[in-house]
């Protein structure tokens, strides 16, 4: 029977070892990368700190840098459900053009009896259109409310995000001009 002074030891000495082994195996994974992709995982990581981090915590990024991105994952998952509403917006503006087309032709069409025209054949239609807008604003606002805290990948994102956003609420203009 061991003693418990011999087991203490054992017990110390397997995490020790074991210790020494998971640095060995981190060291020569960094070893064999090129210097290219070594430097890449340094700064992905940010640097020391976020790799002990990493190692440590499980997560590279400081706690008030993680709630930033995860609240642009958020208006990220948001944007691409509106990408999706865009689409039937889309479709409704089509088909509201396409039954134009069907119905008689008058030589004095203006833009005012076209819009009527459109929201006759779709009366839901203006409403999707104006909570889309509301949406897209909303989205926006998400966006701006999310702090940088001055980190360089933080403020890529948001400006991203930003252009996505003036995408979407250009193509909107686009499809309603183009049936205006």
């Amino acid at each position: 029977m061991l003693s418990s002074a011999t087991s203490s030891k054992a017990t110390y000495a397997v995490v020790a070892g074991g210790a020494i082994l998971a640095t060995t195996g981190l060291m020569l994974l960094l070893h064999h990368q090129q210097r290219n992709s070594v430097a890449k995982f340094y700064r992905q990581h940010r640097g020391m700190s976020g790799l002990l981090r990493w190692v440590w915590l499980g997560d590279h990024l400081p706690p008030h840098i993680r709630r930033s991105m995860d609240d642009l994952d958020d208006v990220e998952k948001r944007m691409v459900e509106s990408d999706e509403e865009l689409e039937q917006i889309e479709i409704s503006i089509e088909r509201a053009r396409l039954e134009s087309v069907d119905g008689g032709t008058t030589n004095g069409d203006d833009n005012e009896s076209r819009r009527q025209s459109l929201f006759q054949q779709d009366p839901k239609l203006r409403t999707r259109i104006g909570l889309y807008s509301s949406t897209l604003d909303m989205l926006a606002s998400s966006i701006d409310s999310v702090k940088s805290h001055s980190d360089d990948e933080v403020k890529r994102r948001k400006k991203a995000l930003s252009n996505n956003i003036v995408e979407l609420m250009n193509e909107l203009d686009r499809m309603i001009s183009i049936f205006l």
